[in-house]
């Protein structure tokens, strides 16, 4: 766990370890969000979900003793780091994304494996025991097979597209796992490299594989793969915000919203800004953007009520500008 912790801060960024903790066990609220976000942390969001409080504490409390972490009022800052955790904590950083896909990761790859097993015995055998025999996974897996018939070709060109694109190592991780006439795909534990085989490592690293997996695949839109696992896409999201963006998006207001959905102003800024976190597309162009020359640079270090005297504009306005900074969008 100690590597872990010292995975999570960087030379120069100050963390809250309270607001770490409430993104590490996914604490849905726009403030938590928009922290993980601002200091590159959303991919960690709902990564461990049953993370034990006083553990956590008491860790952080034994890396101060030991000088790895420093703490003062503003929060805290690495000052040595372990060991050999290198490659982990790149992986950790920039590969995990449990904000987009941690809900369905599990069952994504569950769904990818039946599929490449089912194409690859196709003109074989019907004879063969499938890795997976609930309807969650085999209806979904049957109906591609029907709509098309040449699904063997199309799944061993779209995979050989997408794991080129893959580094080696993650390719041949989650290759290992596919199974077919002539191969029989193992467990993800039993491919895990040593350096990770220990907890939380473990099922950061498999996370971490499967999300630029479907990173990849979701830029497809055309690929058959991607039409496949959209349902499990789609059930990740909030589906809430998903009725309050759809609404916004054939032009109403925020009031509108309030008032078509019998919700609060401030369900409906957590859906918006929910949905800016996600998508880079977000339609940014609606609020006044004009106030982006006026933001100060890392504007997320300020206070709202600094932010708020100085652009005198509403909470909604000044979150989605800083997003819209953090992300490079200009005037």
């Amino acid at each position: 766990m100690d590597s872990f912790i010292l995975a999570l801060f960087s030379d120069t960024d100050k963390l809250r370890p309270s607001t770490l903790y409430q993104i590490l066990i996914g604490k849905r609220t726009s403030s938590v969000l928009s922290y993980a976000f601002f200091y590159d942390r959303l991919g960690l969001f709902q990564a461990l979900p049953q993370l034990n409080e006083r553990e956590y504490q008491q860790t952080i409390a034994d890396l101060i003793q030991q000088g790895m972490l420093s703490r003062d009022s503003d929060g805290l800052l690495l000052k040595r780091t372990a060991a050999n955790y290198e490659q982990s904590r790149e992986m950790l950083l920039h590969h995990t994304d449990y904000f987009r896909y941690g809900r369905m990761t599990e069952e994504a790859w569950r769904f990818v494996r039946l599929l490449v097993q089912a194409a690859a015995y196709q003109e074989v055998t019907n004879q063969y025991i499938p890795v997976e025999n609930t309807p969650l996974y085999t209806e979904p897996v049957r109906r591609l097979i029907h709509q098309y018939p040449e699904i063997k070709k199309i799944t061993h060109r779209e995979l050989s597209a997408v794991f080129a694109q893959l580094p080696a190592e993650v390719a041949d991780f989650l290759a290992g796992t596919l199974s077919g006439p002539d191969l029989l795909g193992q467990a993800f534990f039993q491919l895990l490299p040593e350096s990770v085989q220990g907890k939380p490592w473990d099922n950061l690293y498999v996370g971490a594989a499967i999300h630029q997996f479907l990173a990849l695949v979701e830029k497809e839109s055309q690929m058959v793969l991607f039409q496949g696992l959209s349902p499990f896409l789609n059930r990740n999201l909030n589906q809430s915000m998903l009725e309050s963006r759809a609404l916004f998006l054939q032009g109403a207001s925020v009031e509108q919203i309030m008032e078509k959905r019998r919700i609060k102003r401030g369900t409906v800024n957590d859906h918006l800004i929910e949905w800016a976190l996600l998508d880079p597309t977000f339609p940014y162009q609606r609020f006044d953007t004009s106030l982006l020359n006026k933001l100060p640079e890392t504007s997320w270090k300020n206070s709202y009520q600094e932010l708020q005297e100085l652009l005198t504009t509403d909470f909604l306005t000044i979150r989605l500008l800083q997003i819209a900074q953090k992300r490079g969008i200009r005037c």
